[in-house]
């Protein structure tokens, strides 16, 4: 692997869907699938490792596919373990190239790749980013894998800087607390401070009128509406009444801080004539809450306002986002015209989180279609796909072989394995 002069330019464009490179990109069941069975540059996986592609790293995967490619071609661990000490040298933003190779590499280690073990617990020891490392690799390696690093840590704490976090509610952190004076101190940095309380804890008690009064109010502050409207949202029942102050507020610049939607959410059906109206306008600023109402308790009058949501979407070539609330919508009103969009963007869209929706919209709107095409899903980067996959893919002889190795994988989700282990029980 070379090192690249931009490892944290986000300047990049994906490769074209139907290209085996961009499939690879998007973690796509079918490139996985291929890569299994085909010879492959191995190129084409290295980059995938070496830049993370994923559209949102807080909710797209792809570690498990990672590391399954990195197996299925043959490839050293070598140009990961490289890439892990050049990008840890804390010079900034990078990407997350640093956090993917531990992520990858960590991956490897459960499949018995101890050359991946062996780079991470050394980077443990030198590494200036250890705690991340330390971190990653308690949370997803049992426990005796990783134990006896207490003491190197224990030694690495004297000196870990002040803008080093930990989290120590978790693993490793949670089991070492109390066994060694210099990992205490390193744990005393990261305890809350005793004087927070829940924002809206001031209002636990004032009657529903009154918190209404609040919101009511034109001279309320940000913080006193964000405070009662966080108290609706988690500590009443649903209200109502406050669908009489949402447009006012919705209308404010801070709408969004203050937490109105999530105390919409919470009146659930009750919504509905209000999202009518919204969703008349795309600039209404609860246009897209309206949008999701609808496909959530909405019947076959609202169809074309989430049809023409759907063209909305489709017309900003930059979002990704949403398209998986509306594949709920349709399959809950069974509006079938959509399946060919949701079958291009299973494959086109770089967002994958949203792909067990598709999967699952289309299982509802073209189940035969839909079924010819789960095989390779087995093979998705998002566990949640492979697990519909697990469930449903038409029991041919390469889905067999597919089934037992999720059955059988140390990486795999555990409810994956159980539904691959089910269907080839009952075959």
């Amino acid at each position: 692997m070379i090192d690249d002069t931009d490892a944290g330019n986000d300047d990049w464009c994906y490769a074209p869907a139907k290209t085996l490179r961009g499939a690879l990109q998007r973690g796509c069941g079918a490139a996985g699938a291929w890569v299994a069975t085909h010879r492959v540059a191995p190129e084409l996986v290295v980059d995938c490792v070496r830049r993370d592609y994923r559209w949102d790293r807080q909710v797209d995967e792809r570690t498990v596919y990672l590391a399954r490619l990195v197996v299925d071609v043959g490839l050293s661990v070598d140009p990961i373990v490289e890439q892990l000490w050049r990008t840890g040298l804390n010079t900034g933003y990078d990407g997350n190239r640093f956090g993917q190779s531990v992520e990858v590499l960590a991956a490897l280690a459960r499949t018995h790749v101890v050359a991946a073990a062996d780079a991470l617990r050394r980077y443990v020891s030198e590494g200036e980013r250890w705690i991340e490392v330390v971190e990653t690799i308690a949370d997803s390696w049992p426990g005796e894998w990783w134990d006896d690093l207490a003491p190197i840590v224990a030694g690495r704490a004297v000196n870990a800087l002040p803008e080093e976090e930990v989290f120590a509610g978790r693993e490793p952190w949670s089991r070492w607390a109390g066994s060694d004076r210099r990992i205490d101190a390193l744990l005393q940095r990261a305890r809350p401070s005793v004087g927070w309380q829940c924002p809206s804890l001031r209002y636990r008690e004032v009657p529903v009128a009154g918190l209404l009064s609040l919101l009511a109010d034109p001279d309320a502050s940000p913080e006193t509406l964000s405070a009662v409207l966080h108290e609706f949202a988690r500590h009443r029942d649903p209200e109502r009444r406050l669908l009489d102050v949402a447009d006012r507020l919705a209308a404010r610049p801070d709408a969004r801080s203050i937490g109105l939607v999530h105390a919409l959410v919470k009146l659930g059906p009750q919504t509905v004539r209000h999202a009518r109206q919204w969703a008349r306008s795309p600039s209404h600023p609860l246009w897209w809450r309206a949008v999701v109402t609808l496909t959530e308790h909405g019947d076959v009058e609202d169809v074309p306002a989430l049809l023409d949501a759907l063209e909305r979407l489709d017309s900003d070539k930059d979002e990704w986002c949403g398209y998986d609330d509306l594949a709920r919508g349709f399959a809950r009103l069974g509006v079938a015209e959509v399946a060919p969009r949701f079958r291009s963007l299973w494959r086109q869209s770089p967002h994958s989180y949203e792909r067990a929706a598709y999967v699952n919209a289309l299982l509802a709107l073209d189940p035969g279609t839909t079924r010819e095409w789960l095989p390779d899903a087995l093979a998705d980067c998002e566990g949640d796909v492979r697990l519909v996959a697990a469930r449903h893919a038409p029991l041919t002889g390469e889905v067999f072989r597919q089934l037992g190795r999720l059955r059988d994988s140390p990486i795999e989700r555990t409810d994956v394995q159980e539904a691959a282990a089910e269907r080839l029980a009952r075959a």
